[in-house]
């Protein structure tokens, strides 16, 4: 996993967390179970301190579950078993993340605090099923929405992009040719595609470029800062990649701002 595809996965995460609508779900469910309590606390807690504990439990395993159940059925091997396998997998190893964090829990506020390895084990296995079965309904109904909305971003993103794999398919930041191929590089990666540069570039639009080389194009919104190096010009894009100017296009690379006008 490179650092690009682990930002894109928590920033998607953190939306996920984060949507209004996830958060009055698992705080709702957190209040059911705090009026509901389970597993002794109805007798052991106030009911205050119940459905605030249970709305934090609910909270914090919810955001560490679907972490995780992101990160394993991804970003690890069991992503080539399948979409439900592999949040199979997920669900079951995520249990672990999850039962340590609820013993934290528990430890920290004083709350029916184990004692015994068969009740650690009991609760090992509550919070297992319970991570699998939340990572079943993500991988079910997640995926169709998220494809959903991949179709659609598909429909208003340029075709270059549909050359290349789900994954890699990002805002674009610049192309540079290499013998036959184009190298196609987004935010999220690269990938060499074969085809000849002037095809490649018709199919940025709508994304607003200029060449600035017989063998490069730049995207300008993906474009950090423009600089002189001794006798040529050169732009740096925003993921640190250093793209040279020629004179040939120095008139197009003033006409699209990245040069000062003589």
């Amino acid at each position: 996993m490179t650092d690009r595809t682990l930002q894109f996965t928590l920033r998607e995460w953190w939306q996920q967390v984060s949507s209004p609508k996830a958060v009055v779900a698992v705080a709702g469910a957190g209040l059911v179970l705090g009026l509901s309590g389970p597993f002794n606390t109805y007798e052991t807690m106030e009911p205050v301190s119940r459905v605030l504990y249970w709305v934090l439990v609910a909270i914090v395993t919810f955001g560490v579950g679907l972490l995780n159940a992101r990160l394993i059925a991804e970003h690890t091997p069991a992503r080539n078993l399948g979409v439900l396998p592999a949040y199979a997998v997920a669900g079951v190893v995520g249990g672990i993340p999850i039962f340590i964090v609820v013993e934290l829990i528990n430890l920290i506020g004083n709350v029916g605090q184990t004692e015994t390895w068969d009740s650690l084990g009991v609760s090992l296995a509550y919070c297992t099923a319970i991570n699998f079965c939340i990572c079943m309904l993500v991988a079910w109904f997640g995926t169709g929405e998220q494809q959903e909305q991949q179709d659609l971003r598909d429909e208003e993103a340029p075709r270059l992009l549909k050359r290349l794999p789900i994954e890699l398919r990002g805002q674009i930041s610049h192309l540079s040719m290499q013998d036959h191929y184009v190298e196609v590089v987004t935010e999220r990666g690269s990938k060499l595609v074969l085809m000849r540069l002037a095809d490649a570039i018709s199919e940025t639009e709508p994304v607003s470029g200029v060449q600035v080389h017989r063998s490069h194009w730049v995207a300008l919104d993906a474009v950090a800062k423009t600089r002189r190096e001794r006798e040529r010009y050169v732009v740096e894009m925003k993921n640190g990649a250093i793209v040279p100017i020629s004179r040939s296009c120095l008139p197009a690379a003033r006409n699209a701002g990245l040069i000062p006008a003589a």
